[in-house]
């Protein structure tokens, strides 16, 4: 029997298909190049969320202390969200990219190198620092070198390229320790990791140039200034852009709007920040050493959940453009509750896989959606600050709450953790349409 699918839909998707290819044809090379960029260090982060958290336990370190150590990530991220907003806001986002770049690829080096076992907390809190840096400045860079509209086209597309970079770190991350087991019988278990989460750092490094070459030239929209348009135009050196002016936090949140958009998103972001920290650092952890699967059966899953997610990051903007981003992104992490208590507390490996794929693309489809829709709220000037506020208040929390997971994964209470993250993801998704659903339609601060 064969399956046909309906003209309308075939219609619809050929459609969406066209769509994206003529936005695509309209980025600039400065995005095109970030995109490259920002692929490679997808591939880093995927090597380094399947084996990382594992390098630390093969040193000899329990779970507990990978909680504590994770938890000086966080604070490195808030140091970042406090630092790189003023570096994106004063000096460019570019700077901010590349700074961020090379400060946590310097720190993920620390963490690796034989010998400085007693440096992983400085490599963890440089790595966070560097992390959130680099975050912060994409969305407000993506902005700045985009028109109203092929924006959100351009948003999705490198939501969507980095989770399939990520995918493909992922997979190596999961197949590389078997492979060099066999190339070098007799490696250690930590160096097996090492050699293995040295690849990433090397994509990322083959990453810079590009980003150098996604440096501001002067053309593009507003001339490619991401502080918006009341500002003169950057005075340059080689290139590269000269801070004029400074933007103070006080500054940005004096407008009554930005205030009251700043406080929604701590709140919402908070909790759900405060419940995953409980759970998503240990996931890798949970599925290896409690569930029994090996890296390369968890790096496979984490290639499929990236694959799934890419379709649905895809096709998540007409379906906001139907229904609203503030629907479509509570909707969406409601729905992934059940899957959450389901993860945890169903012991099958091949069971908690398929609810493990399905959670993770409820949670991560509406990512950039979400970027989207808070650049959208605010001034040109205040984005990277407004970012920074959120991300910092959110990795406060994640200090707090990755060291209370790791201890309680360690003590045995690890079912409680996703009650609870059940819980507050349910009441940030329920305050998230209470408290923007009369702004999914306000109009756009972005000109």
């Amino acid at each position: 029997m064969t399956i046909r699918f309906p003209v309308e839909a075939r219609s619809r998707l050929r459609e969406t298909a066209q769509t994206y290819a003529r936005e695509v044809r309209s980025f600039s090379p400065v995005s095109r190049n970030f995109l490259i960029a920002s692929s490679l260090g997808g591939i880093n982060a995927g090597v380094s969320s399947v084996l990382l958290n594992l390098y630390i336990l093969s040193l000899g370190n329990a779970e507990g202390y990978l909680g504590r150590l994770l938890s000086l990530g966080s604070l490195g991220a808030a140091t970042g969200a406090l630092v790189g907003a003023q570096i994106a806001d004063r000096w460019s986002s570019w700077v901010a990219l590349m700074l961020g770049t090379v400060v946590a690829g310097s720190g993920l080096l620390i963490v690796l190198v034989p010998g400085l076992d007693l440096f992983l907390p400085v490599g963890t809190f440089l790595g966070g620092l560097g992390a959130v840096t680099v975050y912060l400045a994409v969305p407000p860079f993506l902005a700045s070198h985009s028109e109203p509209s092929n924006r959100p086209y351009l948003f999705g597309i490198a939501g969507a390229s980095y989770v399939v970079s990520t995918a493909i770190g992922s997979i190596l991350g999961g197949f590389l320790p078997a492979i060099l087991r066999d190339a070098f019988p007799g490696t250690s278990q930590p160096d097996i990791y090492r050699l293995s989460l040295a690849f990433g750092i090397a994509c990322s490094a083959i990453g810079v140039p590009f980003i150098w070459r996604a440096r501001p030239t002067g053309s593009g929209p507003r001339g490619n200034d991401d502080r918006g348009p009341d500002h003169a135009p950057e005075p340059r050196m080689a290139g590269i852009p000269i801070a004029l002016e400074k933007v103070s936090w006080a500054s940005v949140i004096r407008d009554p709007i930005v205030r009251r958009t700043l406080a929604r998103f701590v709140l919402t972001d908070g909790l759900i920040r405060l419940g995953g920290n409980l759970i998503v650092p240990f996931f890798s952890v949970y599925f290896v050493r409690e569930l029994g699967a090996s890296e390369a059966w968890f790096g496979t899953l984490r290639v499929v959940e990236r694959s799934i997610e890419v379709i649905a990051m895809l096709a998540i903007a007409p379906v906001a453009a139907r229904f609203g981003p503030v629907a479509t992104i509570a909707l969406s992490q409601l729905a992934s509750v059940p899957m959450l208590l389901g993860l945890g507390f169903v012991p099958n490996l091949g069971v908690a896989s398929g609810i493990f794929l399905i959670r993770g693309t409820l949670m991560e489809m509406t990512v950039p959606l979400r970027d989207n829709f808070m650049m959208d709220r605010l001034p040109p000037g205040s984005r990277a600050t407004v970012s920074a506020a959120v991300l910092l208040f959110g990795y406060a929390i994640a200090f707090f709450s990755v060291r209370v997971g790791g201890q309680m994964v360690q003590s045995g209470h690890r079912d409680y953790t996703y009650m609870i993250a059940g819980a507050l993801y349910t009441i940030s998704a329920v305050l998230f349409f209470r408290l923007f659903r009369d702004q999914s339609r306000e109009k756009s601060h972005v000109a």
